[in-house]
């Protein structure tokens, strides 16, 4: 017997009850239990939502598979070029692409600015769930914009970091460095002091 899937519409109601009833005091994150919903309740194999953070977007929440990477340049992938203008990425698989599945990736926006981007993968997309996840990424912009402004802080915050740590240290000329380093680095060595 083939498992019934609840409406769009009680989909859309809960993810909204979902975001709704979150507090900044809660320490989990509603997305996290948003995509749980949306993997069960239409049973998608992937979904993600990446929030853009600079020059970049970047994965803040998924279910299901993980996905290739968690952070995407602008124009990279559906995902990046989702973000970059602001239009819905979808990708058909011809009946020759194994192993791949359909792909919807729908910006999360408000008005006309691009505040990430949800990504669903599954077997059987249809016209129902091309709609489903443009009114939850509707959903997720008016959170992200209200209530969700904490998480977008904390993920900002959290790419900085990302960031500092992977930074290449700049080259610095001989003649740029320090003195009073170089007369230890001498010392060290046992050569006499330049003076």
């Amino acid at each position: 017997m083939k498992k019934a899937h609840p409406s769009p519409r009680v989909l859309v109601a809960e993810a909204k009850r979902v975001l709704d009833s979150w507090r900044p005091s809660d320490r989990h994150s509603p997305l996290d239990e948003l995509l749980e919903l949306l993997e069960q309740g239409r049973g998608y194999e992937s979904l993600a939502v990446y929030l853009v953070l600079g020059d970049r977007v970047m994965l803040v929440s998924h279910r299901g598979d993980t996905p290739a990477s968690d952070s995407l340049a602008f124009g990279e992938s559906n995902v990046g070029s989702a973000a970059k203008n602001g239009i819905t990425k979808g990708k058909d698989i011809s009946a020759e692409d194994i192993g791949r599945r359909p792909e919807i990736a729908v910006p999360i926006k408000m008005a006309a600015r691009v505040l990430g981007v949800l990504d669903v993968e599954s077997s059987r997309l249809s016209a129902i769930d091309n709609i489903l996840v443009h009114e939850v990424a509707h959903l997720i912009a008016r959170f992200l914009t209200s209530k969700g402004k904490r998480l977008v802080r904390k993920a900002r915050e959290a790419a900085a970091i990302a960031a500092e740590e992977n930074a290449v240290k700049p080259y610095r000329a001989t003649s740029d460095k320090n003195t009073a380093e170089q007369n230890l680095r001498r010392a060290a060595a046992g050569e006499g002091s330049r003076a």
